[in-house]
């Protein structure tokens, strides 16, 4: 997510002190870094557009399929798993193929687990039609990946930096861990399957992974912001 990562402050290029001229190769190699920087700004921007695109209909479709009972809303159910399905298979091609999208080899690496893990679990909903209802549950949290790509850099607004953190708080970091308990119980005692069967595992044991994920990328947050606040103090202090 990389709207977690600050840019560094243009002051500290102010007060850094004057450097020599570096040599032509040296300029050279700075040349190539800034062709791949902007390569790299390149093909997330079209990722988030790529997003904005598709991440809507799945926001309105989960919308749709939270607001009734699940046997009056089987036709929206499957829908929105599909589609999830879908947007989720094309995310990992094009991860894949343009790997410059993401910042580093670990933040690609997660959001290909990430992405895989929920292929894994959308596939129950896709085997079994009536489990359609555990994709809305899951999905909600789509309303986050829409204020971090409005705020990331098509529409750089406050309210979207807020909508951001209020969402992955209380989506990310509480409802989907919530989600690994009531999941739980719906497979033990509504679904009927032991603990630790496949499909157990598959439901469940998906969900506890995801909600992993979002702890590792809070990490990585917190890390690169205290990171770079280290860095712009010792700029500073110079």
């Amino acid at each position: 997510l990389r709207c977690f990562f600050f840019l560094g402050s243009t002051s500290a290029q102010k007060t850094a002190p004057p450097m020599e001229s570096p040599s032509p190769h040296m300029a050279g190699l700075d040349g190539k870094a800034a062709d791949e920087a902007a390569k790299g700004k390149a093909a997330s921007l079209m990722h988030d557009r790529f997003n904005m695109v598709f991440i809507p209909p799945i926001v309105a479709l989960t919308g749709l399929s939270l607001l009734k009972s699940s046997d009056r809303q089987a036709g929206v159910h499957t829908a929105l798993t599909w589609t999830t399905f879908g947007y989720i298979v094309a995310d990992i091609f094009y991860n894949a193929l343009v790997p410059r999208c993401q910042p580093g080899k670990v933040r690609l690496g997660s959001i290909l687990f990430h992405h895989f893990v929920t292929c894994w679990l959308l596939w129950h909903p896709i085997k079994f039609p009536d489990e359609g209802h555990i994709t809305a549950l899951c999905t909600i949290v789509e309303v986050n990946t829409v204020f971090q790509t409005m705020n990331n850099k098509i529409w750089k607004r406050k309210i979207f930096q807020q909508g951001f953190m209020a969402t992955w708080f209380s989506m990310r970091l509480l409802w989907y861990p919530y989600l690994v308990y009531r999941f739980h119980w719906h497979m033990k005692y509504e679904f009927m399957v032991d603990v630790g069967s496949y499909e157990y595992c598959q439901v469940v044991g998906s969900q506890f992974l995801l909600s992993g994920l979002n702890f590792f990328w809070t990490a990585e947050f917190l890390a690169a912001g205290k990171k770079n606040n280290g860095a712009e103090k010792t700029v500073k202090d110079k």
